[in-house]
């Protein structure tokens, strides 16, 4: 099964999925988190091309704006969102792209650190699509014989989908998929334990 069909069924399910006793499960403040999942890179120039899958892993952080309050507007009329916000940073190893060049293997090692805004839409009390923007500052090492050939780094604008899931414990666990606009393209889908400071 592919990252895509997981979420389509996700999705399809959320409608189905509730918290014990119905009462709301998201509220404001910080958590943390750990993620492993998998990461697909692509880089090219004049001399090489790399595409390759590898494993990925995660250590984020964040902060939950959750039931924010009807908005007032002129004339006694109040505007209700029906979204909640919030921002996180994560450190993430997003692996290694592999090639073998004239009986040589070449690598691609690629890490970055993250930094997202984030839309939650609540589908239920423990339940929430989730969309991400944010910029990945990354750096990638180029190796080959154990020798490092090369040392490149930049600033990419990222954008990611998943679903974010609450027990009302604290606990929790987000799914999601993001792109980033980094070499000639890099995805990454992870799957992340959470937990949630009250």
């Amino acid at each position: 099964m592919n990252t895509k069909s997981l979420l389509v069924g996700l999705l399809l399910a959320a409608p189905f999925t509730v918290d014990a006793g119905g009462l709301p499960t998201k509220t404001s403040g910080p958590y943390l988190g750990l993620g492993s999942g998998y990461s697909k890179i692509d880089a090219r120039n004049d001399y090489l091309t790399v595409s390759d899958e590898d494993l990925s892993f995660r250590v984020l952080g964040g902060y939950r704006f959750a039931q924010i309050p009807q908005i007032p507007l002129p004339f006694s009329l109040k505007l209700d969102l029906g979204f909640d916000f919030g921002i996180e940073v994560a450190y993430v190893d997003l692996g290694e792209a592999e090639v073998a060049v004239g009986g040589v293997d070449v690598s691609i090692d690629l890490d970055a650190v993250a930094a997202s805004g984030v839309v939650y839409w609540p589908i239920n009390p423990s339940l929430d699509i989730v969309a991400k923007a944010g910029l990945y500052a990354w750096d990638g090492k180029v190796k080959a014989l154990d020798t490092e050939l090369l040392d490149d780094s930049g600033t990419d604008l990222s954008f990611g989908l998943g679903i974010a899931w609450q027990t009302g414990t604290g606990f929790g666990a987000q799914f999601e998929v993001e792109s980033l606009d980094a070499l000639d393209g890099v995805w990454v889908a992870t799957l992340s334990a959470t937990y949630q400071f009250k």
